[in-house]
């Protein structure tokens, strides 16, 4: 029975990993592909040319972000040494590149990416690695006794940087973004609540050297006060 259960399991795992090859070369043909749309965009400079390349561009970033979940499941599968899964999950915050600040009771969180839109079904790209980017902030914090924020009534404020030197046909409007996943991961470690008597939101659109997301966390009466900085 126990040789048998082995063999299960390694199939299983034969069977992801098989998973994870194919998706691999899906993603190195639409790459492909997307880099001979951008070639022909290069010579007709035509909009409808850099949609369609943003479009396989889109859908390349989708896929591979599929792989990565599906290498995610199966790291944590085949990893029984609890003390190297916590140092990959560390390691992840560094890769997805996202930084956090807290000074003058307001929560800084900077994403090198802008938050996903209404429309997209796949968002686990940039919501889980936020839920572990937080976690290990405030285990941080918690080790070096610093404070962690909590907010009863709070402003949370979403800039979204354009890259100026893309087209500004890609800039959207702020009730296109969807900020409702990003709340509820904020919710979870430093929100009373996300509800709307609890929270308000406010969005703004700056043009900078590359896309990203700046959020920015406060007690909503020091709110004004920060607006006129910025």
């Amino acid at each position: 029975k126990k040789k048998a259960s082995n063999q299960d399991i390694f199939q299983k795992v034969k069977k992801q990993l098989d998973e994870a090859q194919k998706m691999t070369s899906e993603v190195g043909e639409l790459m492909a592909e997307a880099r001979n749309i951008l070639i022909a965009y290069s010579r007709c400079k035509t909009e409808s040319g850099y949609e369609n390349f943003t479009d396989m561009i889109l859908e390349s970033s989708k896929k591979g972000e599929r792989l990565t979940e599906k290498l995610r499941r199966l790291s944590l599968e085949v990893v029984l040494d609890q003390v190297k899964y916590e140092q990959y999950q560390s390691e992840l915050v560094a890769v997805h590149g996202i930084e956090m600040d807290y000074s003058d009771e307001i929560l800084k969180i900077i994403m090198p990416v802008l938050i996903p839109h209404r429309k997209e079904h796949y968002t686990d790209y940039l919501y889980k690695p936020l839920y572990i980017a937080f976690k290990q902030w405030c285990i941080c914090q918690n080790k070096e006794q610093k404070r962690i924020p909590e907010y009863e009534k709070c402003t949370v404020c979403f800039v979204h940087l354009y890259n100026r030197d893309l087209p500004l046909g890609r800039i959207r409007d702020h009730d296109n973004f969807e900020e409702k996943h990003v709340l509820d991961v904020i919710s979870n470690f430093f929100l009373a609540s996300d509800s709307g008597l609890h929270v308000d939101t406010y969005h703004i659109t700056r043009m900078a050297e590359q896309d990203a997301t700046e959020v920015y966390i406060m007690d909503t009466e020091n709110f004004p006060k920060w607006l006129q900085k910025m």
